[in-house]
Parts: structure tokens; sequence; C-alpha cells
């Protein structure tokens, strides 16, 4: 994230800066995925924060760089709705997400030309982002992380078929937004962008249960006991726990994340020329 700050900090200070933006974000956080499957779950809002550059090379064209950190969680106790799976299941994480994006944005109305700005404008946001997780569970008392423990078996002589997952993954971000001029340099923007994942293990849930004594000499009582919850609330000795090749997961969808917010942003550098659009200010021919 340092490094981050100080390539803002570089661009914002070079050539880009006369036609640029620099700003902070802050917003709020969702997941959809197998421990939350409603998207914008209230039980699962978190919260993000992040600081941003703006370029705007053309009247409807803007490039963002940003630099985003925030908190997702899930939890089948709290997002059961009801169903003998999942609060018999009883799985639960959070992961702080590491973001760096690259987005454009169309400016449905335009923004900034040579000569004029808008004060207002609707716009539509995708790009690419590379963000980095690493879910955890709650376990006696202290937050333990879960790709290590291979909860699904990864690693084990039987599952040769399912493999460690990567904690740094690739992401499309898709998102609408509007934008307002308060004055001379500063400018706010409201805006919600989807992230599409490629992965279904944000959650670290995806495919089924291992076999238990497998479970328990290679990997240890810890990951046996987080890899299959049930026993916390099993009123029933038959559902004390789940057999090997039961499902735990959806693997058919990949996971999303979300980080809706307000950016506030300054600009770098003033135009001279008239800096409101209005027909009355253009040139006339004589």
């Amino acid at each position: 994230m340092r490094k981050i700050f100080l390539l803002f900090i570089f661009i914002s200070s070079g050539a880009l800066a006369q036609k640029g933006e620099i700003g902070i974000f802050g917003g709020i956080t969702n997941y959809l995925g197998d421990l939350s499957p409603v998207a914008f779950a209230p039980s699962e809002t978190q919260w993000a924060a992040g600081i941003v550059y703006k370029y705007n090379p053309r009247w409807h064209f803007s490039l963002r760089a940003a630099a985003t950190y925030g908190l997702i969680t899930g939890s089948d106790a709290r997002n059961n709705a009801g169903q003998d799976f999942r609060i018999r299941r009883n799985l639960s994480f959070r992961t702080y997400i590491t973001e760096a994006s690259i987005m454009g944005e169309w400016n449905i109305a335009g923004w900034q030309g040579e000569s004029y700005t808008r004060v207002f404008t609707p716009y539509l946001e995708g790009g690419l982002a590379l963000f980095h997780f690493n879910p955890q569970a709650y376990y006696q008392g202290q937050w333990v992380n879960l790709q290590p423990l291979g909860t699904e078996g990864q690693g084990l002589p039987s599952q040769k078929g399912i493999t460690t997952y990567r904690l740094t993954q690739i992401a499309i971000p898709l998102g609408i937004g509007v934008k307002v001029r308060l004055g001379e340099h500063w400018c706010i923007a409201a805006d919600c962008a989807l992230r599409k994942t490629f992965t279904d293990y944000l959650d670290d849930v995806s495919t089924f249960f291992p076999d238990r004594t497998e479970m328990l000499e290679a990997k240890g009582q810890v990951a046996l006991d987080l890899s299959d919850r049930s026993y916390e609330v099993a009123t029933d000795s038959t559902k004390m726990h789940f057999r090997k090749g039961q499902i735990r997961g959806d693997l058919t969808n990949k996971d999303w994340y979300f980080f809706p917010g307000i950016t506030i942003t300054y600009k770098l550098n003033v135009y001279k020329q008239q800096n409101q659009l209005n027909p009355e200010n253009c040139p006339t021919l004589k």
C-alpha cells in the first residue's frame, strides 16, 4: 500500500497533473458467495477506504487508478434463511481485501475538455483489478488463517484434483456512478462497482467435505474442526459431522465482492479559461 501511495504522489506531480484529480474513497463492502447468498446482505455490510487518481484526457472519458482496502464477511448463522443445511453447516469467515485497480469511466454527459467542464454527469465504469485476500475463521478466541489448513482436503492424497487456491487474483470491476463538481477544484462522486472474481474461495468454501480420518492424520485437529463446524450446533448425534463427499459449497458459481461508496477528488490544475459549459460564453462569429 505504501508503494502505491508513493506512485500516486509521483503521478500527481508530473505531466499527468495537467488533467488530473487526486482524492480519497470511503464506502461500504459486501460479498456474494456461499456464506452470503444474497447480494448486499445488511448483516455482512462492512467498510472500505482508499486513494484515487483520475486522469481526464477526453470530454467523455476519464481513467481512474485506485488502491482500496476493505473487509468482507459471511456467516451461515446470519444468512441461513431457515435452511436446515446452512444451519447445520455453521461456517463463517472474514477477509481483508487489498486491491489495486485501473478503470475507465464513460462520462455520459461529458465532464472535462480543454476549455469547458460539466458540473454533473452520470457515468459507467469498468476495468481490471488485482486483489489479495486471506480468509480467516474465529476459533477458540483467535482468528485463524484458513487457506494453509486445506479445509476441503487440498493436499490430501485422496484429493489430487483439489489444489490450494491462490490468495492473489484478478477481478473485473463493473459499475455505475454520478459525479458532481463542487467548485473549481473539488469534485464528489458516488458509485457502486461490482467485482467479478475468478475464484470460489473468498470464503474458503467451494466443493465437498473431506474424509475426517485422513484430514485429522494429515492436517491436525484445528484443520478438522474448521473444515466441519456442524458439531458446534448439532442437537442430534447422527448430525454431528458431515461425511466425505457431501456438499460443502456451490462450485458452479464464483464469488463477487462490492465496494460502493463516495470519492472526493481535488483537481490539480484548473484551466484559466471559462470553466462552466454555457452557450452564452461560447465564441460567436462576427
